[in-house]
């Protein structure tokens, strides 16, 4: 029988009335704990509830009060076996009882638990992280954006007359310049002559009425073609700001950053390769503003569907069919089978039907899922997303290879993957009024550059490519892209591709042979099993054992009685139980 001494503060006041009950679970399929106690109530008397019943009021001479636990620790030891620490705290404000002097009764909370995830992730939002300066506007990254739309033909009509009527008044002016400057040269030019009377001889005269008419009018013509400049400078800008607007950029951050941040403002340290893998998906929140706008930000919003670190740990785990641990102080995520360590424990075969002697096992069949969907959602405020359906939608349908009778297939269930974002389009061309733009741009920037401080139209055109396209200012819902650099990566839709999702992250779901995966089990409930507390230890760092056959078998829960030495364990056994599936795809 394992040793459990229970600590308040650090102090030993002896146990409480419960501890001949106590049992540690680890719960692998739903909770993901390291071990967690089964009561969530203790009941303190004699010392121990004379220095709790001091300590929910000490908020009245100074001390914390009652609004902040007190650290309580279990622990169980074992002559040549590492101590178990249970670490928690004391809630008092949750349903906590005082039995007038004598008793205190009050809940028990797991320190960087499960319990502490769902009630600490979600209380706090990354707003909150910006307003401490644990996100500061040094961590948002700025995506390119252009604005774009389908232009109709009395667009392409007017461009072409501009150009047209340019080149028309251009080509006239240069000519009167020419013109103009031919007769100051006929002005200039002196007129030789012979002189009459008493000594005659050879003369020189000028026009000088002429030449200065002459050199008014060039004068004035390079004032009018320098002024026509600037108008068509003015027109082209105007033309430009209507018809493509200027790149701007908005606010994002990447997935693995924001993640970072929490578990920074949280005390722990971020382990995911799963994440670092990802580290160029960036979410775009929510927009309200023009990018570049005072006021604009990187990080979810409101009513966004990540607006707290808890939000975000659940959607992240529904796109990535993913899943987290915590120990020792290290958050780690990565795909759900990631975590599947084989140990060295040997679990014995004892008969979970005591009743008949036998052993009971179920087949998961309620696991198979007959349409497993994957689906990116629309931005009804960007035109892309609705006019551009590639990569968004994924089905996975699994049905029977042979079949006698339709109406008796028993394949049934919906899985519904919503991711709640948009996908990003990249621009990788020009279109045609961009082709257009981009030649009235270049006689824009000859024809400025001739007296000096040129204009640049045809380049801004050209750095368009690599940015997103959107057909708004303005974003309803977040959008995630894929950055390369300070551009967009090529093939947004190819990375960000609902099928990819299912290739590289979901496909382990699958009933029907993928890759030598597949999802068939027997299940085994309830089996009662001697354990010491060696062995114990062992399911806390791992839950994948092998049988005495030497099976490989994945432990879903322990309920450990560290006063009895024995365990009630719930396993499963991978084992295929057929192979009449097949499985289809469709996008």
């Amino acid at each position: 029988m394992a040793n459990v001494r229970q600590y308040i503060n650090n102090q030993d006041f002896g146990e409480s009335r419960e501890y001949r009950d106590l049992k540690i679970s680890i719960d692998w399929k739903e909770k993901k704990e390291s071990g967690t106690v089964n009561v969530s109530e203790l009941s303190f008397v004699d010392k121990a509830n004379e220095y709790l019943q001091r300590r929910i009021v000490d908020g009245m001479t100074g001390g914390v009060g009652i609004f902040e636990g007190e650290p309580f620790k279990i622990v169980v030891s074992e002559q040549g076996s590492p101590n178990y620490e249970f670490n928690g705290y004391l809630d008092f404000t949750t349903d906590l009882t005082v039995i007038g002097g004598e008793e205190i009764k009050c809940q028990v909370k797991k320190e960087h638990g499960e319990d502490w995830l769902n009630d600490v992730a979600d209380g706090f939002s990354f707003a909150y992280l910006y307003d401490l300066g644990t996100i500061t506007n040094g961590d948002f990254k700025k995506i390119p954006y252009v604005i774009n739309y389908i232009p109709d033909g009395m667009q392409l009509i007017v461009l072409s007359m501009s150009i047209y009527m340019m080149t028309k008044e251009i080509i006239e002016n240069i000519q009167e310049i020419a013109e103009a400057i031919g007769a100051i040269v006929d002005a200039s030019t002196p007129v030789i002559g012979v002189s009459v009377g008493f000594g005659a001889g050879v003369v020189t005269a000028w026009d000088l009425g002429n030449f200065i008419w002459a050199s008014i009018k060039v004068v004035a013509r390079i004032a009018y073609t320098i002024a026509m400049l600037i108008a068509i400078k003015n027109l082209i800008e105007a033309l430009f700001e209507q018809l493509l607007p200027k790149k701007r950029n908005h606010l994002a951050m990447s997935f693995q950053q924001l993640t970072e941040k929490a578990c920074q403002h949280l005390g722990l340290q971020l382990q995911s390769q799963l994440l670092q893998g990802k580290r160029n998906w960036y979410h775009i929140p929510r927009k309200d503003k023009k990018g570049g706008e005072s006021g604009e930000r990187g990080f979810p919003s409101l009513s966004e569907p990540i607006y707290t670190f808890g939000d975000l740990i659940r959607v992240m785990k529904r796109m990535w069919n993913a899943d987290f641990r915590i120990h020792d102080g290290v958050f780690y995520f990565e795909r759900r089978d990631q975590f599947r360590v084989v140990g060295g424990y040997v679990l014995p075969s004892y008969y979970n039907n005591q009743e008949r002697l036998l052993q009971q096992a179920k087949f998961n069949t309620n696991e198979i899922v007959a349409n497993y969907n994957i689906f990116w959602n629309f931005d009804i405020q960007d035109q892309n997303t609705l006019d551009d359906q590639n990569g968004r939608v994924f089905q996975a349908i699994t049905t029977p290879i042979t079949k006698i009778n339709e109406n008796f297939v028993t394949i049934k269930n919906l899985a519904q993957i919503d991711l709640p974002f948009s996908q990003g389009k990249e621009k990788t061309e020009l279109t045609q009024v961009e082709k257009i733009l981009k030649s009235l741009g270049k006689i824009a920037d000859d024809l400025t550059g001739i007296f000096g401080g040129g204009t640049n139209f045809a380049s801004r055109i050209e750095n368009r490519i690599g940015s997103l396209l959107l057909s708004s200012h303005f974003l309803t819902i977040g959008k995630v892209v894929v950055m390369n650099g300070d551009k967009l990566a090529n093939d947004q839709r190819g990375l960000l591709r609902a099928k990819k999702l299912w290739d590289e992250y979901h496909f382990i779901n699958s009933f029907a042979e993928i890759n030598g995966e597949h999802n068939q089990y027997l299940l085994y409930a309830d089996q009662r099993i001697p354990m010491t507390y060696a062995e114990f230890n062992e399911c806390l760092r791992n839950n994948l054992f092998n049988d005495d056959q030497g099976n490989e078998i994945e432990i879903e829960f322990v309920e450990y009685l560290p006063y009895d030495g024995s365990a009630v364990v719930n396993y499963r056994l991978k084992r295929k139980y057929t192979n009449n599936l097949k499985i289809e795809y469709v996008e």
